[in-house]
């Protein structure tokens, strides 16, 4: 990709066209949309080196220098001059080591539950969390309108080779980003439909698909709640993915056709789902910190009561389609209005697989010949209660995360807009995955409008 030069001597930069959602669905300056990053460290932490690492950071990210502004063209990002960044410490050493990972988490939580200014930088804060003389945990809180799945590797990379490189200067720092967060948002804004304007408007007909379910009124305030999805063994899981396999699909499309025929009793013969991408395809984005990551929307074709197995090779081919496609979202509701009614999103569902990654790990040796362990924290967000006033296409309607574990089990959250579906509703929305996933293994070629589990009376 080749960036479009922003405007390095105001330091006022282009939001990208989610960004630019995400305030308008915000209704005002203030957020808690905020999630977790967290790195535990093992050895002797001295706290200077560390403040030194995270102004390298500050001064290596423009994301971690931003906050939003206005200009009389609209909403912008500001990017203020590097500085050395303030933390808080929060001392758990006196406490039992099991109940320290609760009071950790439960300290993430009351950390992302705060209100943040979006138009004050910088969109982040650091606490420093002491478990033991020599284990720490760093501790950051990002406004996910600045920061997503991908960076948190980038970050953690560059905090632990930074670290690296202050205590053994042998070692290089890691190379820094060739495209900053403003760059990629200048260059998202040049990009039209273009020669795809026809594949996005026979996607997007005069009336697109939604999904008719409750709605809540348009002056009562919203929230993102997740709701936790029962368990999919291992070896149903599996059965799933050969019986996928076997048709033409990777995992992903699988696990949406299980999603999708979970849901067959509230679709009609066609739906649109939102598949998320980390939209780091370009080399040169690899190693950037933001919110890059975006949907790309899928037009599955449901009519003919397929079995799961035809059904995952139509979500397969309807998935590459779209990717072959690929345009910003922004792009498409900028120059197809079809593709938006009722909201700012072009679809109701959106669903985020995640394969396991394993755990990385970095150890450093200093001079000295001490050893400094670090490893990221995987730290649970399905306690967190984000405020917003309308859906938009970073946070729709039902939104299906479903992570892949080492073991082969499925596990994950529902988050949806509430009050905008009863609790009744969404209980069965998931009780409904894992049902349907175990009646597909037992009964594989059964069409899923078939499915015993959509005739049962649960209430």
């Amino acid at each position: 990709m080749s960036a479009v030069a922003a405007n390095a001597e105001t330091g006022v930069l282009p939001v990208t066209y989610l960004q630019q959602e995400w305030i308008a669905a915000v209704g005002g300056h203030e957020s808690n949309h905020n999630i977790p990053h967290a790195i535990e460290i093992t050895g002797p932490l001295d706290l200077g080196d560390l403040s030194a690492v995270l102004a390298a950071l500050v001064e290596r990210h423009e994301t971690m220098r931003a906050a939003f502004t206005h200009t009389k063209a609209g909403i912008a990002q500001q990017v203020i001059a590097p500085f050395h960044p303030e933390w808080t410490f929060e001392d758990l050493s006196r406490l039992p080591q099991p109940a320290q990972r609760a009071a950790l988490e439960q300290l993430a939580v009351q950390h992302c539950e705060q209100m943040i200014d979006l138009f004050t930088p910088p969109l982040w804060s650091a606490v420093v969390v002491q478990l033991a003389p020599e284990r720490h945990v760093l501790l950051t809180i990002w406004h996910h309108a600045v920061f997503d799945g991908w960076s948190n590797a980038v970050l953690f990379r560059d905090f632990h080779q930074l670290y690296r490189a202050r205590l053994d200067p042998r070692y290089p720092p890691p190379p820094a980003a060739k495209i900053q967060f403003g760059d990629y948002a200048a260059y998202e804004r040049a990009i039209g439909l273009g020669i795809h304007a026809g594949f996005w408007r026979r996607q997007f007909p005069a009336d697109p698909p939604r999904l008719p379910v409750e709605r809540t009124a348009k002056d009562h305030p919203l929230w993102l709640q997740a709701h936790p999805l029962p368990l999919v063994g291992a070896d149903t899981v599996n059965s799933l993915l050969r019986l996928g396999a076997q048709h033409g699909a990777k995992p992903g499309s699988a696990m949406r056709a299980l999603v999708l025929a979970s849901l067959t009793p509230y679709l009609g013969d066609d739906v649109m789902i939102g598949s998320v991408t980390a939209n780091r395809d370009a080399p040169e984005l690899t190693h950037t910190i933001g919110l890059l990551s975006d949907h790309v929307p899928v037009r599955v074709y449901l009519r003919g009561n397929p079995s799961f197995g035809e059904l995952a090779a139509r979500v397969h081919e309807a998935t590459r389609q779209a990717h072959m496609h690929r345009v910003p979202i922004g792009a498409l509701r900028h120059e197809l209005p079809s593709a938006t009614q009722g909201d700012s999103s072009p679809f109701d569902i959106s669903i985020n697989y995640m394969p396991h990654a394993p755990s990385k790990a970095a150890t450093i040796t200093a001079p000295d010949g001490s050893h400094i362990r670090m490893q990221p924290q995987t730290l649970p967000t399905n306690t967190l209660r984000p405020r917003m006033t309308s859906a938009f296409s970073g946070a729709v309607s039902l939104g299906f995360q479903l992570r892949h574990s080492h073991e082969g089990h499925i596990s994950g959250d529902l988050w949806a807009h509430s009050p905008a579906f009863t609790t009744r509703t969404l209980d069965r929305l998931c009780r409904n995955l894992s049902r349907t996933a175990r009646e597909l293994h037992a009964f594989p070629r059964r069409p899923i409008q078939d499915l015993a589990v959509h005739g049962r009376d649960e209430d």
